[in-house]
C-alpha cells in the first residue's frame, strides 16, 4: 500500500552523507530535496562525531521537514540467500525462515538483522530471498544516526531501492528480469521474478573499470546468470539486461550482447522522477537513485525489506505501553471527578435497554411461534437470523482486499447446516505476496474465520484464490 509522505533517505558512502528527501504515494517518487556533505577527520575515533556533524549540516539545509527517516544499507554489509520454505503461509513462512537461515551462517543466528521477501509459491513450498545485516556492521551508522538525533524507522538495502525505482518504470515486468546497477566503485546486479526480487549480488567493478575492460565485466555476469539458472527450478529465460547508472557505447554494448546472448538497455533512473527546480542533480552513476529508491520502498511504492524490523518492534512495544500508562493516569483523574454522575446515568440507560431488549425479545418469539404454526418447524436455528447482512460481508471483504490488487468473482453463502463453510469466496490477485498480506488482515476479522489450507494458483499474472470462510462459532471442518 503506497502511502503518501515526505521521507528522508540517509546513506553513507565513504567519506560522504548524502540525505535524499522524497515525496510517495504515486507510482514513482518525487524529488524535493537532496545535500551531500563530507565528514572531514584525521584521528579514526573522530570518524563518527564528524560524520554525526556532517549529517546535521545536510539536514540543517533542508528546505523542510522530512516526516520520517530511513537509511539506505550498502548490500556489500549483507547476507543473501534464496530459501526453500516447505509449507506456505506468511505467518508460518516468516518464523521458519530465521531457522532455515542458520545453517547457511558463520556466526551466530543472534548477531543477524534479518527480513525476506516471497519470490513464489510452487506446489506446497513456498521460495523466499532471505536478506540479514550483521549487528556489528550497522553499529557505526546508527551510532552516527544516535549522535545527530535522528530516529530511523527502517533500514532499507541500496539494491532492493534501485531495482525498486527500476521496476517503477517499466511497462512488464512479468517474468525473469536480470538488472545491473553501476556506481562509481561497484556495482550490482539484480534479478526479478515478476515483481519479486529474486536474487542479487555485489559484483566489484565500478563504471570506470566497466568502461575500461566491458568483456570482463560482461563476464562476470554471465556467471552469474548461470549460477541461478542452475538452481532456479523452471524453463523461463532472461530475455534482455536493463543497465542503469551509465550509458553503454556502441562498442561496449556489443561486447555484452555478443557474451550474454541478449538485447542490453541501458537507462539513467533519475532521468524519469520529478525532481524540484531547486535540487542539485550529480549525473554520476547512481549517485542518489539508491537512497531515492529506499525511500521509495518505505512508502510502499517497491521491495520493502527492514533490517531493523525486530528491534522496531521490541522498542515499539515499550514505547506504546509507557504512552499508555500516561494516557490511562490521565484519565483516571478525570474519571474519579465523574464518577458519580457517570454511574446514576448509565443505570438509567441500562434500565431502559434492559426494558427495550424483553419487548424485542417477546416479539420475535411471538413471530417464531407465528413461522412454526405456519409450517416453518420448531427445529429451525434461530442464530441463522443474527448473520450479519450481505452488505456487510461485501463491506469488510472490500476493506480487507482493496480494489485494484483484487478482484472476487464468486461469493457462495451455503446453508447452516452445510458441509465445507459458511461463505466461499473466489477470485485473483495480482501476487502470492499481496494476497497472503491482506489475508492475514482477512483473518483478523471478526465476521468469520478461515483454514489455514488456502487454494491458491498461478495463472498467468494473476493469483488465484479459493477461501472457505466459517461463522466465528461454528466448528471447523476440515475437509
Amino acid at each position: 500500500m503506497k502511502v503518501t509522505a515526505k521521507i528522508g533517505a540517509i546513506e553513507f558512502v565513504g567519506n560522504e552523507v548524502r540525505v535524499a528527501m522524497v515525496k510517495t504515494g504515486r507510482s514513482l517518487p518525487q524529488v524535493l530535496d537532496l545535500q551531500t556533505r563530507t565528514a572531514v577527520y584525521e584521528a579514526p575515533e573522530d570518524r563518527v562525531p564528524a560524520f554525526a556533524r556532517a549529517l546535521n549540516d545536510a539536514l540543517d539545509a533542508l528546505r523542510s521537514n522530512p516526516a520520517t527517516y530511513v537509511l539506505c544499507v550498502p548490500c556489500n554489509m549483507t547476507v543473501v540467500r534464496a530459501l526453500d520454505i516447505p509449507f506456505k503461509g506468511l505467518a508460518r513462512v516468516s518464523k521458519a525462515v530465521p531457522f532455515e537461515i542458520e545453517p547457511h551462517l558463520a556466526f551466530p543466528l543472534e548477531e543477524l538483522l534479518l527480513d525476506f521477501n516471497v519470490i513464489r509459491e510452487s506446489g506446497s513450498t513456498t521460495e523466499v530471498l532471505a536478506v540479514g545485516a550483521r549487528k556489528n556492521h550497522l553499529e557505526e551508522q546508527l551510532a552516527i544516526l544516535q549522535l545527530a538525533g535522528v530516529e530511523a524507522e527502517l533500514a532499507g538495502v541500496d539494491v532492493a531501492g534501485l531495482t525498486s525505482l527500476w521496476l517503477a518504470t517499466q511497462k512488464n515486468v512479468k517474468g525473469l528480469r536480470a538488472v545491473l546497477h553501476v556506481r562509481d566503485d561497484s556495482s550490482m546486479l539484480a534479478i526479478t521474478h515478476n515483481r519479486a526480487l529474486a536474487y542479487f549480488r555485489h559484483l566489484y567493478f565500478g563504471v570506470d573499470a566497466l568502461q575500461t575492460d566491458p568483456r570482463r565485466a560482461a563476464r562476470e555476469i554471465q556467471n552469474t546468470l548461470r549460477a541461478f539458472m542452475a538452481k532456479w527450478r523452471s524453463d523461463m529465460e532472461f530475455s534482455s539486461l536493463a543497465v542503469t547508472g551509465c550509458s553503454l557505447t556502441v562498442d561496449e554494448t556489443e561486447v555484452f550482447e555478443e557474451i550474454l546472448s541478449m538485447p542490453v538497455t541501458t537507462t539513467v533512473l533519475m532521468d524519469a522522477l520529478k525532481k524540484s527546480r531547486s535540487c542539485t542533480v550529480d549525473r554520476s552513476a547512481n549517485f542518489w537513485e539508491a537512497a531515492i529508491g529506499v525511500g521509495f520502498s518505505a512508502g510502499g511504492g517497491g521491495l520493502g525489506f527492514n533490517l531493523m524490523k525486530e528491534a522496531q518492534q521490541a522498542q515499539g512495544a515499550i514505547r506504546a505501553v509507557v504512552a499508555h500508562l500516561m494516557f490511562t493516569a490521565c484519565l483516571a483523574l478525570l474519571f474519579l471527578l465523574g464518577c458519580a454522575w457517570y454511574y446514576h446515568e448509565g443505570r438509567l440507560r441500562n434500565e431502559t435497554l434492559i426494558e427495550q431488549a424483553h419487548d424485542e425479545l417477546n416479539f420475535l418469539e411471538g413471530e417464531i411461534e407465528k413461522m412454526a404454526a405456519e409450517g416453518l418447524g420448531a427445529d429451525v436455528k434461530v442464530s441463522v437470523f443474527s448473520d450479519p447482512t450481505l452488505l456487510d460481508l461485501l463491506k469488510e471483504l472490500t476493506e480487507k482486499l482493496p480494489r485494484g490488487s483484487f478482484h472476487i468473482s464468486e461469493i457462495k453463502v451455503n446453508p447452516p447446516d452445510a458441509r465445507g463453510g459458511w461463505i466461499n469466496i473466489a477470485g485473483s490477485a495480482n501476487s502470492a505476496a499481496e494476497f497472503n498480506t491482506a489475508f492475514e488482515r482477512l483473518k483478523e476479522s471478526s465476521m468469520f474465520r478461515f483454514t489455514e489450507d488456502t487454494n491458491i494458483r498461478l495463472q498467468g499474472e494473476k493469483t488465484t484464490f479459493r477461501l472457505r470462510a466459517f461463522r466465528p462459532e461454528d466448528e471447523i471442518d476440515e475437509l
